[in-house]
């Protein structure tokens, strides 16, 4: 393959990054803010005002606070009364955010946008990361087709997009393992005290980053460049450096305020060890509910929410790395399966291919290799080409829904809501899409079980809920609830309404007569269809 002049490359490297960007600025601007949005944003806009760390610790609260800082110069209150973040029912986050929307309804939708940006730069930042780690491990090649995918992806672009922890904590975790391996390369200082301090603030971020931290001490020891005594000198000096600026850093963001952990760490390591064996809402795989999940959920998602163009290049990534046998590459090989592996062994919490986001930087350079290899043949030329194209028209098409994207394994788009739900596909994204859609018909009133927080008045909406045995009516449902999913509608004013298990599941038996977005389903149910759906019901 001709090599690329240095100035097509950065043009190629720029239109990639903007590609992402872009695609990622029309998502924030179109969702709806999502459940854990809903959470996340106003506990982080209450961490600056008041420097109060200690509400809702079961995720910790530096990238909260790094996506609100955009709010703090906008017309955006929080309301300090400690009635609001009451928690003796489990839900004090949601009935904090749900105040939160009250008292900034006017700017509320603006403000989501604005966090959300943050989360873009950060997204885009992690690209232009990946590339030169790549780079300077591979060849321009190898590097462009990483980062091609990461800029392609359906999952990085939703999440990408959205005022969550999962892209900040995929780009603490992957820059903490680039400084480690520049420590290991260079036995400088400096790098150890960068990859602790990028270690420490990823636990900050999200207790993800835990999973990943006894791998640090295990790669460093691999690609540690000798052991005479001056080099094992150096590695313990390397890895007293690492745990202290860890520790530090830790420290900095809860304001040094216990020792030798501040306590919401502790509270909230104990709140995730806890949902990860019992889980903490039910999840939901090929049509069944289950409170601990799937050994093989985490697989089964990866392969039918990754577009197959990756999945394939990825394949022969890894068989590239089998067949090089280079300790250089268990710094890409290592990271992604470990957390594969205690994500589906270990963990209970099955909720959505999200949570294996800060493996696909790490999986796209060893893809990158493995594309670096077939550009050796001139015949897989023509097919990286063809997959490249393949890859990109699977992003181009499923625009702007990223979030619900499913590859061509999964089947038609009814039969997604068979296979995931949650955050794979129904996560309260299309509430404004309703608004538009009710909007070209004239209408504006509804009967809605919408899966998510936002009070669809914000949109104009009037609405009810639906009746929970067959009557005449137009309806519109949320996959999640079709499905059955017991949970608990938070926008019904001053009240919690509780939904029971397969409450709406009685529409599911009939054809939807449209889809809004990817997750909410319209039904039109005529007094002969809601006779015999009453008469089965009663004959069961």
């Amino acid at each position: 393959m001709r090599a690329l002049t240095p100035a097509v490359e950065r043009g190629l490297v720029g239109l990639l990054l903007a590609f992402l960007g872009v695609n990622a600025l029309v998502v924030a601007r179109t969702d709806t803010p999502t459940v854990d949005e809903f959470v996340y944003l106003p506990a982080g806009h209450y961490h600056l005002v008041t420097g109060d760390l200690t509400f809702d610790p079961t995720n910790p609260p530096l990238l909260k606070m790094v996506m609100a800082l955009p709010l703090l110069a906008m017309d955006v209150r929080a309301d300090l009364d400690p009635r609001w973040r009451d928690n003796r029912t489990g839900w004090g986050p949601w009935v904090y955010g749900t105040r939160f929307m009250e008292m900034n309804r006017r700017r509320y939708l603006d403000a989501f946008f604005a966090a959300r940006t943050t989360t873009i730069v950060i997204a885009v930042a992690t690209g232009a990361l990946l590339w030169w780690w790549t780079r300077s491990a591979a060849t321009p090649s190898a590097a462009l087709a990483a980062l091609f995918l990461w800029c392609t992806q359906p999952t990085v672009i939703a999440h990408g997009a959205l005022a969550t922890l999962d892209m900040g904590a995929t780009a603490l975790v992957f820059a903490a393992f680039f400084a480690l391996a520049r420590l290991a390369a260079t036995a400088e200082r400096s790098w150890a005290a960068i990859a602790g301090a990028l270690f420490g603030l990823g636990v900050a971020g999200k207790g993800v980053t835990l999973i990943f931290a006894p791998l640090a001490p295990l790669l460093l020891a691999a690609g540690w460049g000798g052991w005479d005594r001056a080099r094992l000198l150096a590695f313990a000096d390397g890895l007293v450096v690492l745990a202290l600026a860890a520790w530090i850093a830790l420290l900095t963001v809860y304001r040094f305020s216990g020792f030798p952990l501040p306590a919401p760490v502790l509270e909230g390591i104990r709140f995730q060890v806890n949902a990860s064996s019992v889980g903490e809402f039910p999840a939901f795989l090929n049509g069944q509910w289950s409170q601990t999940g799937w050994w093989y959920y985490f697989l089964e998602a990866l392969a039918v929410k990754t577009p197959l163009p990756t999945l394939m290049v990825v394949v022969a990534g890894f068989a590239t790395a089998v067949r090089r046998r280079a300790r250089a590459d268990l710094w890409f090989v290592v990271p992604p399966l470990l957390l594969l592996y205690v994500l589906s062994l270990h963990f209970g919490k099955n909720y959505g291919v999200r949570y294996l986001l800060p493996a696909l930087p790490f999986f796209f350079v060893v893809a990158g290799r493995g594309v670096e290899a077939m550009l050796h043949d001139r015949r897989a030329t023509v097919v990286v080409g063809a997959l490249a194209l393949w890859q990109l028209a699977a992003c181009v098409t499923t625009a702007p829904y990223h979030l619900a994207y499913f590859n061509e394994l999964a089947g038609s788009a009814d039969h997604h809501r068979r296979l995931l739900l949650d955050s794979n596909l129904d996560w309260g994204q299309d509430l404004g899409r309703l608004q538009t859609w009710l909007a070209a018909r004239g209408a504006d009133r509804v009967a809605l079980a919408y899966f998510g927080h936002v009070d669809p008045g914000l949109y104009g909406l009037e609405w009810t809920l639906p009746p929970a045995a067959p009557a005449p009516g137009r309806y519109v449902v949320s996959a999640n609830y079709l499905a059955g999913y017991p949970y608990a509608i938070t926008y019904a004013g001053e009240r919690m309404i509780g939904v029971r298990r397969g409450q709406w599941s009685w529409l599911d038996r009939l054809a939807p007569t449209a889809l809004i977005g990817r997750s909410l389903l319209v039904f039109d149910v005529g007094a002969d269809a809601a006779r015999r759906l009453a008469a089965a019901e009663s004959a069961r």
